[in-house]
């Protein structure tokens, strides 16, 4: 529950599971009695967020008093982060109350929540391709990792390795300066075993592949980047 709210006059709710203090029977409670659920934002500005507070406050349909659930603090670095996590919690919140709000109805919510002079702006942010599914927020909320796979293989020697990691950057533009790098040192110590007129080279920012005409399985080289999900440890877990 949200400590010391102010989010209206009625009296809070006086059922048990939210007077013991119990989180779990609380969260029960919540999810199956809160009605009526509005959004309460309060924030410094646009272009600097913090401090803010982020509150859902509804209505128990047990006893009739005000619920209230303050959000933690989301980790957040700029302004898109702020909205991109606001956003996907609000939209897990109803999801998980099984209260779920039409596109267009929690858009217009979403924006309702600001100062009426930042509307604007946030109609601007919900505009942009990477906002226009909750999906892409969910996916911005976790962190990359880019790893740099090194793949070969010379048929005539009977040479078919497996492919092996090179180096791992959580920054893209790290590992494709590093590609970069072993593709040039590759290149400097590559001894062909066939004409050069069937040598090929094929590249883009994030692969590069030399190849024989017509043998392209036979013998081959390849750097390519690839991209997963990083996931990590909450401090002090």
């Amino acid at each position: 529950m949200c400590e010391h709210c102010n989010h209206g006059q009625e009296p809070l709710c006086t059922c048990g599971p939210v007077q013991g203090g119990d989180s779990f029977r609380m969260a029960v409670h919540l999810a199956e009695n809160m009605t009526d659920v509005d959004w309460h934002l309060t924030y410094n500005s646009l272009k600097d967020i913090p401090p803010y507070q982020l509150c859902m406050v509804g209505k128990c349909k047990v006893c009739g008093g005000r619920l209230c659930i303050e959000q933690k603090t989301f980790r957040i670095v700029t302004t898109d982060d702020f909205l991109a996590a606001a956003y996907r919690h609000l939209y897990q919140f109803h999801h998980n109350l099984a209260q779920p709000l039409s596109t267009k109805v929690f858009r217009e919510k979403f924006v309702e929540m600001f100062r009426k002079e930042d509307r604007a702006a946030i109609e601007d942010w919900l505009a942009l391709p990477e906002n226009s599914h909750v999906a892409r927020m969910y996916r911005r909320s976790v962190k990359g990792a880019y790893t740099i796979v090194h793949s070969w293989a010379d048929a005539d020697q009977g040479e078919f390795p497996s492919p092996s990691g090179a180096a791992t950057f959580t920054d893209r533009e790290k590992a494709r300066a590093e590609l970069n790098r072993l593709v040039t040192e590759e290149k400097e110590n590559m001894e062909i075993p066939f004409s050069k007129e069937l040598y090929r080279e094929e590249y883009g920012d994030d692969f590069w592949e030399a190849y024989r005409d017509g043998y392209a399985a036979g013998w081959f080289t390849r750097y390519e980047i690839i991209e997963s999900p990083l996931f990590m440890d909450k401090e002090g877990d």
